[in-house]
Parts: structure tokens; C-alpha cells; sequence
């Protein structure tokens, strides 16, 4: 695999490679799935706090992420497989932007607002906000790009 023209089989033949590649991306789904859901049990005007059993408990969370996981897993092992490594990539960087809008939402009302007082007009805390975040979304989209582009497990 050698760059995104290779349209060829991507998770095709369940190597030692390609598990641990859709066990990174599992790891990555979970972690900020998992993450986006305990900020949200912080705040009481959350858009998630609508089900309760997923922000509710700890358990309810790593129960949500893991079916999350499992699904951008399936889903990516069929996109690899019928349109190649581009529609992974694209259909992780669409579930990683909708991390980075609600933890946009989230961090303007809730840590940036105590962070920078109510002296900042809430344009300009969700304006902060979303760079950071945006920041964040690309560091781990890039991330995931150089994880689906490896050849090899291990650092050489």
C-alpha cells in the first residue's frame, strides 16, 4: 500500500497488519467517543444528556463507545474493501468532525466559559474553542492517515 491511488483490497486479507490497524482505530473512536460522553454528563444543557443511559454512567459510556467502535470498524473494513483506503479515510475524518462539533459546543459552555469568565462574549469562547478543537481533530485525522499508510508494525 503505498499511497491513497491504491485501490486495491485494503483489509482484504485479515493480516497481523490490518488488525492492528482496525484495533488503533477502535482504540480511537472509543477513547474520544467515551471522552465526548463523560463531558457531557458534566453539563445538564448537553444535547447527549437526551440519553441518559449512555452519559448517565461510566458503564453506559464504554457500552456507547464500544458499539460506536465496532461500528466505524465494520464499516471501514467495508469501505477498504469495495472503495479503498480514500473512503476511509473520509468516512473517519466525518465521524472525527462530529466529535470536534459537539466537543466544540461542550468546551465553549462549559471549561472555556470558567476558564475565560463571562467578561468574553460567547461568540468569541466558541470561536476559541472550535480552533482548538479543529486543531485537535486534524492532529488525530493525521494520526489515522499515517496508521492506514503504514507497511510495517513497529517503529523501524
Amino acid at each position: 500500500m503505498t499511497g491513497f491511488d491504491d485501490a486495491g483490497f485494503i483489509f482484504g486479507q485479515m493480516d497481523q497488519l490490518a488488525r492492528a490497524k482496525l484495533a488503533l482505530i477502535f482504540a480511537i473512536h472509543l477513547v474520544c467517543f467515551v471522552a465526548l460522553l463523560r463531558v457531557a454528563a458534566t453539563q445538564p444543557t448537553s444535547f447527549l444528556q437526551r440519553a441518559p443511559f449512555l452519559v448517565g454512567s461510566l458503564a453506559g459510556s464504554a457500552v456507547g463507545g464500544v458499539l460506536l467502535g465496532g461500528f466505524v470498524v465494520a464499516a471501514s473494513i467495508l469501505a477498504g474493501r469495495h472503495s479503498g483506503l480514500a473512503t476511509v479515510l473520509f468516512l473517519n475524518a466525518g465521524v472525527i468532525s462530529l466529535y470536534v462539533i459537539e466537543f466544540t459546543i461542550l468546551l465553549s459552555r462549559g471549561f472555556f466559559r470558567r476558564l475565560l469568565d463571562d467578561a468574553l462574549q460567547p461568540e468569541i469562547r466558541v470561536a476559541i474553542s472550535f480552533i482548538v478543537m479543529v486543531n485537535a481533530g486534524y492532529f488525530t485525522l493525521m494520526f489515522l492517515k499515517d496508521i492506514l499508510l503504514s507497511d510495517s508494525l513497529g517503529v523501524r
